[in-house]
């Protein structure tokens, strides 16, 4: 005779059986989601200009050349300098930029002028000694073209108009007797720039800088000047 706790554990056993097939069959129907489910890419709102423009910017030192009767008044200076670029092909850029360079305006002169002729004719004489130091600047916009001759090499080419300001002001001199406005060299004035130039480019520590050296010239009526400046710059993304 077969024992009915013997049953009772088969019958136990049947339904724990059934209750994990059961379980495997459910977690089986339920797909889980892949391990690396990308979210939707949001719109890229850390840019504000169109994807056509990039903005660079670069500061350094600049100083006259010539001619040497303005080139002695002025020391080197902070030269500034920021502007858009629109990457044509990989080896063609075209900029258009805005410049700023402080030119300190030191220097002496001695003036000699006449105060007044005796009753023979003899012409009796003055002189005026200036020593001054005095803020000129140059300010400039232009457009560029850059062209890729190495890899990290571009020669660049430019032109565009440029205002001097001098720094120093004519003198005036009045007493009772006489009236005495002097001019100095070098005055302020616009005038046409143009430009060459060449800069390396390198990375450091991620975001791409370039090392420029530039001349240019200042054609204006008065005079025609001759600069040259070295920058180190942020090229953009």
């Amino acid at each position: 005779m077969t024992s009915p706790f013997r049953h009772t554990s088969l019958f136990r056993s049947l339904i724990a059986a059934s209750l994990l097939l059961g379980a495997a069959a459910t977690h089986a129907a339920v797909p889980e989601p892949p391990p690396h489910a990308n979210a939707p890419a949001g719109r890229d709102t850390s840019r504000f200009l169109p994807r056509w423009l990039h903005l660079h910017g670069s500061a350094g030192y600049g100083w006259i050349q010539g001619p040497t009767l303005i080139r002695q008044r002025y020391e080197a200076g902070q030269d500034f300098q920021l502007g858009l670029e629109a990457r044509m092909r990989p080896s063609l850029r075209l900029q258009l930029d805005g410049e700023y360079q402080v030119l300190p305006a030191v220097g002496h002169a001695t003036y000699a002028f006449v105060v007044f002729q005796d009753p023979d004719g003899a012409q009796v004489r003055d002189t005026l000694s200036f020593d001054w130091r005095g803020r000129g600047w140059l300010g400039a916009t232009r457009a560029e073209l850059q062209w890729r001759a190495l890899p990290h090499i571009w020669l660049t080419a430019g032109a565009g108009r440029g205002y001097l300001d001098a720094g120093v002001r004519a003198s005036h001199f009045r007493d009772p007797f006489r009236t005495l406005d002097i001019e100095f060299p070098g005055s302020s004035g616009w005038g046409w720039i143009t430009s060459v130039g060449a800069r390396y480019d390198f990375d450091l520590f991620g975001p791409l800088l370039g090392a420029e050296l530039r001349w240019s010239a200042l054609d204006r009526r008065q005079d025609n000047l001759s600069m040259w400046s070295i920058r180190i710059g942020w090229q953009g993304r």
